[in-house]
């Protein structure tokens, strides 16, 4: 029996305009977070 030689398939193309990194979404969650713990503990 003959299989066809194995190729890999081809890397993705990386969208870099509209994917939002996850450092950036970790950011925009914890930020805020920490600016609201901040504000409730100054009391």
């Amino acid at each position: 029996m003959h299989y066809p030689r194995y190729r890999a398939a081809p890397p993705r193309p990386r969208r870099t305009g509209n994917a939002m990194s996850p450092l950036t979404f970790v950011l925009l969650v914890t930020v805020p977070a920490v600016v609201a713990v901040a504000a409730l503990r100054a009391r």
